[in-house]
């Protein structure tokens, strides 16, 4: 009896150990990043930290869509913004809270609507992506909410 007992807590314990170590190899490593989707549309947000924001940088000629957010032209970065894409017709493609500092997405041409939302303050451009990539950078105290582009 008290070997058949003996025998049952080793394999619990060995069982614990080996989901041990596999749920510290299936964790992320730190600045590793997660590809998510929403609406058939691929994206990456991150570049908190310096290795992440080094992750985010290898990986940006996979997107074709490259935000990136600030306080102001310094370059302090803001993580609180809250992103919604639109296509053309006003359908709403990607709706993500907490976005920042940076986000890349991956969209098919076309012209897009950006709400970009924090402190109270949204911004609202327009872009058109095609065959290159298109970067913008929004910073918060220096740039006009309005979309530039709307009467196009």
């Amino acid at each position: 009896m008290k070997q058949t007992f003996a025998r049952t807590i080793l394999a619990a314990a060995i069982g614990f150990s080996a989901v041990t170590a596999y749920a510290q190899d299936a964790a992320p490593a730190p600045g590793a990043l997660s590809q998510h989707q929403q609406n058939g549309i691929t994206y990456v947000n991150g570049g908190v930290g310096q290795e992440e924001q080094s992750a985010m940088r290898a990986t940006r000629a996979d997107y074709n869509l490259q935000l990136t957010f600030a306080t102001n032209k310094t370059g302090a970065f803001r993580s609180d913004v809250q992103l919604d894409i639109m296509d053309a017709k006003g359908a709403n493609l990607l709706s993500v809270p907490n976005t920042g500092p940076m986000f890349f997405a991956k969209l098919p041409p076309g012209t897009y609507r950006i709400s970009a939302a924090a402190e109270g303050k949204t911004f609202k451009r327009t872009v058109k992506i095609g065959a290159g990539a298109k970067e913008m950078t929004l910073h918060w105290e220096n740039d006009a909410p309005d979309d530039p582009d709307a009467s196009n």
